[in-house]
């Protein structure tokens, strides 16, 4: 096990001495950047975005949700889910509805064009998907997976 004093003095450098791309964040920040970008120009043509297509597989993953776990899910703000939301339910993709427990929540699920739309953006994005990871085997992916949720729950520690 290494010592974090060890690791956070040895590992990344004082600021005079730091390089970008040495550090984790850059990369998580490109990557998903890069990704994004890609995501759009695939689903433009389809009529969706990277946010609206996170939407359609969050609620295909979880079901019907409130506004407020879709953008934690989606990592987005409330209001920007709210807008999108709504642009997706005039297009037919969503519908929303009062919750049946509290009346001030706002809850979301998938209509059948909503499904059939995410079956397109699957389709479409699977090749991207495939080209970032083409020389990793699934126990890279699983570890990679590891890490990242390791440091997401060090900064959400307290």
């Amino acid at each position: 096990m290494v010592d974090k004093d060890e690791l956070s003095s040895s590992f990344f450098p004082l600021a005079d001495e730091f390089r970008s791309r040495d550090f984790p964040f850059y990369w998580v920040a490109r990557l998903n950047a890069k990704y994004s970008a890609d995501v759009d120009t695939l689903l433009k043509p389809q009529g969706l975005s990277s946010s609206k297509w996170r939407i359609l597989m969050i609620l295909h993953e979880h079901g019907r949700l409130s506004m407020s776990d879709i953008s934690v899910h989606a990592v987005a703000k409330l209001s920007t889910i709210t807008k999108i939301v709504y642009r997706m339910q005039e297009s037919g993709l969503l519908k929303t509805e009062a919750s049946p427990q509290d009346g001030r929540v706002t809850e979301v699920e998938l209509t059948e064009a909503g499904e059939a739309k995410l079956d397109i953006a699957r389709q479409v994005t699977s090749r991207l998907v495939e080209k970032a990871f083409a020389d990793f085997s699934k126990q890279d992916i699983v570890y990679i997976n590891q890490c990242l949720s390791r440091m997401f729950h060090n900064l959400n520690a307290l």
